[in-house]
């Protein structure tokens, strides 16, 4: 039996509880059983899938993700007690996890069959702690793509719970909420209401200020740059040529940027200004121009890797304009099944939370055999191609995501997908294919030209051409000729350019010849693109919290995504947060100690160290810095505003949230008036319409909040009455809110008519402090709304 040791809530002295599974699954030859077995998924797509998979003998149920989790209003983590975490059912899940009970009342045995990573692995173990199924009866799966001989073959390798993952992630969890809980309330007493803190999120935001600090910072330099084209006579094309030495030394410029602790130095050949670049270019008029030397040889060029999580995010947003978000929710919909043809659900690809390029023995026999097939036998490699991981911390145990089928061409199953599913998935079939596929050769030329005579010539050019010869990958994926950040666009376009016939001695002549003015340029924002190749690059956070981060901190409204651009910029708010964090948690905030927490927690998933002095080695040191810090750090200072309060005509303080600044009343919370501000500081003025409110009569005013424009009462606070705005722009038929005479049962304030997506529905008006939802027929709805709008 496994012994698990991640904490629970019934635990006792010993903070342990027992998450048991037999060594080996029943043996079994096609995955059926002699009873019947209850297979436990996270999603109701996947459950449909491996249903269709299992078919008789097996009943599947979803858990619709997590089942338990730490208390939603309490910090649920015991500091004094070796960080012993109180995990509770989640309330959404209650009902669900009756029915799986119910179910497993009728089943011989239970398949937990989550995602094969950490949460995946927490999920199986909190649903078998739910459970309490007979020890003998629990078998864990795992696979990497939905199908039929994937499953299968999980069934016949059923192994015990991996308690060594399920802590890694439990210790990533108490981590988080100690950060969570502990940080977020200091920011309310030192900043604003409403913010929050994390261990990785705060990083990720302090890498958006700093680029954009360091732009804002950066000071240009005029350069000059010699644009240089020659000719053959006779014999086209003219072809561009670089200044490579003058003077018997290489013409280069180097410029240091910084980021944190490293370096990164940028070279170009150009000169300090157009003085420095004339006497370059008089001698190069003057001649003459000659070949002193031609290298003709064979280049290649490997295919890019398959994709993993954080490539596929980058290419999703550079060739697809998806968010992170975005790609990862179209990739889980193609791993989890699409129906095609005969409305068989079939998972397209293979898991898409992962940060190895492993991939299978099988999938690479069938991909050799298809490009063998379709290309020609010259389109293999000699030997199968293996990619090195360079992530740190990566999971051997993934493999790459690639297609599950590569048959399954993406113009034979387009009628099938819709427009975004087709495009990842064509993005995704072909990156793997090419990956699979032979080297593609070029002829590169490399031609030096003396300027002045030959024998001791005053500088040198040089000239560099390239011809493809085999396409090799490039057959599958042109746009994989040059990864568009990894090169320099002259240095690409050079070698990529034709280059006539040239032989030692031939002369030359100047077809163009000009002095080209520059500035140097700071580096750009980042966009989630390039963040999240930095979060990968310094080992910070995992596949599965890229996109997360990045939603995350814009909710917080710590950073803004340019519309057109996609361009990531600080808020004040992400400035102010984050310069306070750097001066007091230097630790948190450092590159290096948050990859360094990720390694150990990679040890704790390894069996190398405990997941408790993972904890505690952070949690120490940060619990010093936090008393430090509610006695040292400046809380906000309100400023004095001339503006008079819209309620009670007092005077007003100018603050800020995570939303923006605001004016508040200085009496507040006894008076609760306040002004929004825009983006200048200036005063919002609601705009007045010729709408009269149905309650009390008066105008309505257009009002902007946090899900855009609305109609409200201009009697406000006195008459609280809201209406959408009508697709004419005017005021719908019906209020967007309605304040009704019936009580919260939690709380006691009014309930509330909101009119959401679906409809109506009744909610506490204390929110977001009491987020009661009470059901309520549609009958009761409409009365309700007659009543509060007088049509009753």
């Amino acid at each position: 039996m496994a012994r698990a040791k991640a904490s629970t809530d019934t635990e006792k002295k010993n903070k342990k509880a027992s998450a048991k599974a037999p060594a080996k699954a029943p043996a079994k030859s096609s995955g059926k059983m002699s009873g019947k077995a209850l297979v436990i998924v996270e999603s109701p797509t996947k459950q449909k899938t491996i249903a269709r998979i299992l078919g008789d003998g097996f009943t599947v149920k979803s858990s619709y993700g997590h089942v338990r989790d730490l208390p939603e209003r309490a910090i649920g983590v015991d500091e004094k007690n070796d960080f012993a975490p109180s995990y509770q059912i989640i309330p959404r899940a209650k009902k669900n996890v009756d029915e799986i009970k119910a179910a497993l009342a009728k089943s011989d045995c239970l398949y937990l069959a989550t995602d094969p990573d950490r949460e995946g692995e927490s999920i199986a173990w909190h649903l078998a702690q739910l459970l309490n199924p007979a020890p003998e009866s629990v078998k864990r799966i795992a696979f990497h793509e939905i199908t039929k001989t994937a499953v299968l073959n999980a069934l016949e390798h059923a192994r015990e719970l991996d308690i060594n993952l399920v802590e890694a992630q439990q210790a990533r969890r108490v981590l988080d909420r100690l950060v969570g809980y502990k940080l977020s309330p200091l920011l309310w007493a030192k900043v604003g209401k409403g913010l929050s803190a994390g261990r990785v999120q705060s990083v990720a935001v302090r890498l958006v200020v700093e680029r954009a600090a360091e732009i804002a910072g950066f000071s240009a330099e005029d350069f000059a740059r010699l644009k240089i084209k020659l000719e053959k006579p006779g014999v086209p094309p003219p072809f561009e040529a670089k200044l490579s030495q003058w003077g018997g030394k290489t013409v280069e410029r180097t410029r240091t940027m910084q980021l944190f602790a490293e370096e990164y130095q940028v070279s170009s050949t150009c000169f300090a200004g157009e003085a420095d670049a004339q006497p370059v270019s008089t001698a190069i008029k003057n001649g003459p121009l000659t070949v002193t030397d031609v290298e003709t040889k064979e280049t290649r060029q490997r295919p890019k890797a398959p994709f993993i999580t954080s490539t596929l995010q980058q290419d999703g947003i550079r060739k697809l304009r998806f968010s992170s978000q975005k790609t990862m929710m179209v990739a889980q919909e193609l791993y989890e099944g699409i129906p095609l043809e005969g409305g068989e659900v079939v998972g397209l690809i293979t898991y898409m939370r992962t940060d190895s390029f492993n991939i299978s023995a099988d999938i690479q026999k069938e991909s050799a055999e298809y490009i063998k097939k379709t290309y020609g036998p010259e389109f293999l490699p000699p030997t199968p191609r293996l990619y090195e991981t360079k992530v740190k911390g990566a999971q051997e145990a993934h493999e790459a995501i690639h297609p599950t089928a590569v048959a399954r061409r993406p113009e034979l199953i387009r009628q099938y997908l819709t427009s975004d599913q087709a495009q990842l998935y064509e993005l995704i079939w072909k990156r793997f294919m090419a990956s699979q596929m032979a080297d593609a050769l070029f002829d590169t030329t490399v031609a030096d030209i003396a300027i002045g005579d030959s024998a001791a010539p005053s500088g040198l050019l040089r000239a560099t051409g390239r011809v493809l010869k085999f396409e090799g990958h490039l057959r599958l994926n042109t746009e994989d000729l040059q990864d568009e950040e990894e090169k320099d666009a002259d240095d690409a376009k050079e070698e990529q350019a034709m280059l006539p016939p040239l032989a030692k001695g031939d002369d030359l002549k100047v077809a163009e010849l000009g002095i080209g003015m520059h500035k140097t340029s700071p580096p750009p924002l980042y966009n989630e693109a390039s963040l999240i190749k930095t979060l990968e690059k310094h080992g910070i956070g995992r596949p599965s919290t890229y996109a997360p981060i990045i939603k995350t901190i814009q909710d917080r409204k710590y950073i803004n995504r340019q519309p057109r651009t996609g361009r990531l910029t600080p808020t004040d708010l992400g400035v102010i947060v984050t310069e306070k964090l750097k001066k007091f948690f230097p630790n948190i905030m450092e590159i290096s100690y948050t990859a360094n927490v990720e390694e150990r927690l990679d040890d704790v998933a390894e069996n190398k160290q405990k997941w408790v002095d993972v904890v505690r080695g952070f949690y120490d040191p940060f619990t010093a810095a936090l008393q430090e810090a509610y006695g040292s750090m400046e809380g906000p200072v309100a400023e004095k505003s001339d503006e008079p309060c819209p309620v009670c005509n007092g005077p007003m303080l100018l603050r800020q949230s995570r939303f923006g600044k605001y004016l508040s009343c200085a009496k507040f919370p006894k008076c609760k008036g306040k002004i929004r501000l825009d983006s200048e500081g200036k005063k919002v003025v609601p705009e007045l319409t010729s709408e009269t409110c149905d309650k009390c009569g008066k105008p309505l005013v257009i009002r902007t909040g946090r899900r855009g424009r609305f109609l409200a009462c201009s009697g406000y606070p006195d008459c609280k009455t809201t209406y959408s705005v009508g697709p004419d722009g005017k005021k719908s038929s019906q209020p967007a809110t309605v304040m009704t005479e019936e009580k919260c049962g939690k709380c006691g304030s009014p309930l509330v008519l909101r009119n959401g997506r679906r409809g109506y529905f009744l909610a506490c008006s204390g929110y977001p402090k009491c987020k009661n939802i009470v059901e309520a027929s549609q009958e009761k709805i409409q009365g309700l709304l007659d009543k509060a709008t007088g049509k009753a």
